[in-house]
């Protein structure tokens, strides 16, 4: 799945970015400061994660289990699914915009589209691979395990812009999980432990924040069950605008971590 060749395991990216592009400036160092962690009531091979109306929303995969959407108590941690699909398809990405679910595919070019009684609507295509999905104010924004977002129009899935992402002075490959706040785009990196804040208008790497320390804060029970298969990697970013606390999470990760990016 998703093979990964080894200078990508080594660093954030493999090529350097073409004369002409972006000039971006180091980027800051962050630490995620943890306020609460949040063991759930069942795990999922999570591929998105969003909050919305006080609860996360949950899309799985179904490389190891099944394609889901599931809710999840931000308290307590309980875990309730409100779609299974079971194997037909390989959920990604999750996000909720005007009143809409969004469900992207990983490789059968499939957006479901869902009202908010999780009613289907038609549903849309995807060109690309689909991995990391989430919003601003106006748009769409995904990706698809390259060093681009795509800015989408929400009606139709048609590209309206495509933006290199740039780390100092290379690409980032293997972006992934996403989530939009405040002005910035905060990105998983696909088997890598930092979470990447990005500019949407430059594809500058402004913050990066190693997450290394949230497996330290497993139980050893816990660390085991994740170091148990080398899929289990970080993957999901959550931001509630009610108390700006962030969740974050990995695939088949027992705990959620609740908490802020701060400056060092």
């Amino acid at each position: 799945m998703r093979f990964i060749p080894l200078c990508l395991l080594l660093s954030l990216a493999c090529a350097a970015a073409p004369a002409g592009a972006a000039i971006c400036p180091a980027p800051k160092t962050l630490t995620f400061k943890v306020e609460k962690e949040v063991r759930r009531t069942a795990t999922g091979f999570t591929e998105g994660l969003e909050m919305h109306d006080g609860a996360l929303l949950e899309s799985t995969g179904d490389f190891i289990g099944e394609t889901r959407i599931n809710r999840i108590d931000p308290v307590t941690g309980r875990v309730t699914t409100l779609a299974n699909f079971g194997k037909r398809y390989f959920g990604e990405g999750l996000t909720v915009f005007g009143g809409k679910l969004y469900q992207m595919t990983y490789t059968e070019h499939r957006v479901f589209v869902f009202d908010d009684k999780l009613r289907p609507l038609p549903e849309l295509a995807n060109p690309r691979q689909g991995w990391g999905l989430t919003h601003d104010d106006t748009q769409l924004i995904a990706s698809d395990g390259s060093s681009r977002l795509f800015f989408l129009s929400p009606d139709d899935f048609k590209t309206k812009r495509v933006l290199p992402v740039i780390n100092n002075d290379r690409y980032v490959e293997n972006l992934n999980e996403l989530e939009y706040v405040d002005g910035a785009v905060w990105a998983n990196v696909f088997e890598d432990w930092n979470v990447l804040k990005i500019s949407p208008r430059t594809g500058c790497v402004e913050g990066s924040a190693d997450i290394r320390s949230l497996r330290l804060r497993m139980r050893p029970d816990e660390r085991r069950g994740i170091d148990a298969d080398p899929n289990f990697v970080p993957n999901g970013i959550a931001h509630d605008p009610r108390t700006g606390l962030f969740t974050l999470t990995g695939k088949y990760w027992p705990v959620l971590f609740q908490g802020r990016f701060v400056e060092n």
